[in-house]
């Protein structure tokens, strides 16, 4: 329904190496562009914050999974998936397809909350399938030319 937008750094699969204090995490951001949703154009993205993970590099990523099951769960988490405003998801299913040549196949589909002010609250199956850069450090965005 919506393209993936790499235009800005919006889009990504952040992995953070971790030290001696603090474990490896990785995060997922998906930026869509502009588009008619229910007569209305809008610009959703995706947001899954920080996974605690066990994997030492980011390729070691590929076939990790990850899933929320409960939207107080999502919410405490602060995922989101943004269509008028930022709404935790009912439940969602994160997995890493493949990590190939500094991009991560992601598919993550659930439910979500379209419209959390209207009464009965809006829901929504989704599921998006997308290539993202793949994102280590700040340095990392020069090689999509952002």
């Amino acid at each position: 329904m919506f393209e993936d937008d790499w235009s800005r750094r919006q889009t990504s699969l952040m992995y953070f190496a971790g030290d001696e204090d603090e474990e490896p995490t990785w995060s997922v951001d998906i930026g869509f562009s502009a588009g008619d949703f229910n007569g209305e154009e809008i610009s959703p993205s995706l947001c899954i914050n920080h996974i605690a993970t066990d994997k030492k590099t980011v390729a070691e990523l590929a076939g990790e999974s990850f899933s929320v099951t409960t939207v107080e769960e999502s919410f405490d988490r602060e995922d989101s998936f943004y269509i008028y405003e930022h709404e935790p998801m009912i439940d969602y299913v994160l997995t890493v397809l493949e990590i190939k040549e500094d991009r991560a196949h992601v598919k993550c589909s659930g439910t979500l909350i379209v419209d959390g002010y209207a009464r009965p609250c809006t829901k929504a199956k989704f599921e998006i399938d997308s290539w993202v850069p793949v994102i280590e450090s700040v340095k990392d965005w020069g090689k999509f030319g952002l």
